[in-house]
C-alpha cells in the first residue's frame, strides 16, 4: 500500500492496510490551523476513498495530543477573523465527516491534553484509547468562542445531550477515569502503555472485516435520526447486502470449519 501525502503538520503512512497518521507539530502542541485543516482535508479526501484502507490509527508526538485551534495564528487576524475560521472550518469540517463516514473504524491514541477542536477530531474516532494522566478540556467559552469542529455532534454523540451541553458551557477538563466513565472515551491504560494498545487494536481491525465495519459504522451514525421500524429496515437491507461480500461468506465458512477467518477487506 503506497501513500504519496506530503504533510507539514502529520505524518501518514501505511501498512497492511493500517494507515498511520501522528500528528507531528509537538514543539507548537499539534495545533488546529490552516495548514494542517487543509492538509488534513486532502490526506481523509483521498484515504476515504482507497479500497486497501482498511483502518486508520490517529495519534501525535510531544508532550501533548492537541492544544486545539491556533491562537496565536487567530489572535493576529483582527478584523479577517470571521473569514479566516470559515476557511480553516471549510476544510477541517468536511474532513472530519469524511473520517466518521469512511468505512474504515479509526483509533486515537490520546495522551498529554486535548482541547478545542482536537476534542472533536478525538471523539469522532470510532475508539479511543487514552492514558491515564490524560486531560480533556472545553476550552471554547473560556476564550468566548462557541464550539467548531462537529464538537456539538461528536461529544454529544458520546456523553449525551445534557452532559455534553455542560461540558462546554463550564468549560470542564475531565481526567481519564470521569472520561471513561462518561463514554467520552473506550479504554484507559498505563501512560506507557497508550500508542501500543492503541496500535493492537487497530492492527486488528486491518485484518478484519472491513465492508462490516463501515456497515457498522454507517448503521450507528444514523440510530438518531431514524424511527425504530426504519433503523430495523435499514438493518435488514444493510446485513443483506453485506452477506454477498467475500468477508461474509469467507467468515460463515470459517466458522464451520471451525477455524480462524481470513478477511480480505471485500
Amino acid at each position: 500500500m503506497g501513500l504519496a501525502i506530503a504533510t507539514k503538520s502529520f505524518e501518514c503512512s501505511a501498512d497492511d492496510g493500517l494507515v498511520h497518521i501522528i500528528l507531528n507539530q509537538p514543539d507548537r502542541g499539534n495545533p488546529i490551523d490552516g495548514v494542517f485543516c487543509r492538509e488534513f482535508g486532502q490526506a481523509i479526501a483521498e484515504l476515504s476513498e482507497r479500497a486497501d484502507a482498511r483502518a486508520m490509527l490517529l495519534s501525535a508526538r510531544g508532550r501533548l495530543f492537541s492544544v486545539g485551534g491556533d491562537l496565536m495564528s487567530l489572535v493576529k487576524q483582527g478584523d479577517a477573523l470571521p473569514g479566516t475560521i470559515r476557511a480553516w472550518t471549510a476544510d477541517l469540517h468536511v474532513a472530519i465527516a469524511r473520517m466518521v463516514r469512511m468505512r474504515a473504524p479509526v483509533v486515537a491514541a490520546v495522551h498529554g491534553n486535548v482541547a478545542g477542536g482536537s476534542v472533536s477530531l478525538m471523539a469522532a474516532a470510532d475508539l479511543i484509547v487514552m492514558a491515564e494522566s490524560a486531560r480533556i478540556s472545553a476550552a471554547f467559552s473560556k476564550i468566548g468562542f462557541s464550539p467548531d469542529s462537529g464538537s456539538t455532534t461528536t461529544v454529544t454523540r458520546r456523553i449525551g445531550v445534557a452532559r455534553a451541553r455542560r461540558f462546554f458551557l463550564l468549560g470542564e477538563t475531565l481526567d481519564a477515569a470521569t472520561a471513561l466513565s462518561l463514554g467520552l472515551v473506550d479504554i484507559v491504560v498505563a501512560d506507557g502503555a497508550v500508542q501500543a494498545e492503541a496500535a493492537r487494536i487497530a492492527r486488528e481491525l486491518a485484518a478484519g472485516p472491513t465492508e462490516a465495519f463501515g456497515a457498522i459504522k454507517r448503521l450507528f451514525s444514523q440510530t438518531s435520526d431514524r424511527s425504530f421500524e426504519s433503523q430495523l429496515e435499514e438493518e435488514a437491507v444493510t446485513l443483506a447486502a453485506i452477506s454477498r461480500t467475500a468477508d461474509a461468506q469467507e467468515g460463515v465458512r470459517a466458522f464451520v470449519e471451525k477455524r480462524k477467518p481470513v478477511f480480505s477487506g471485500k
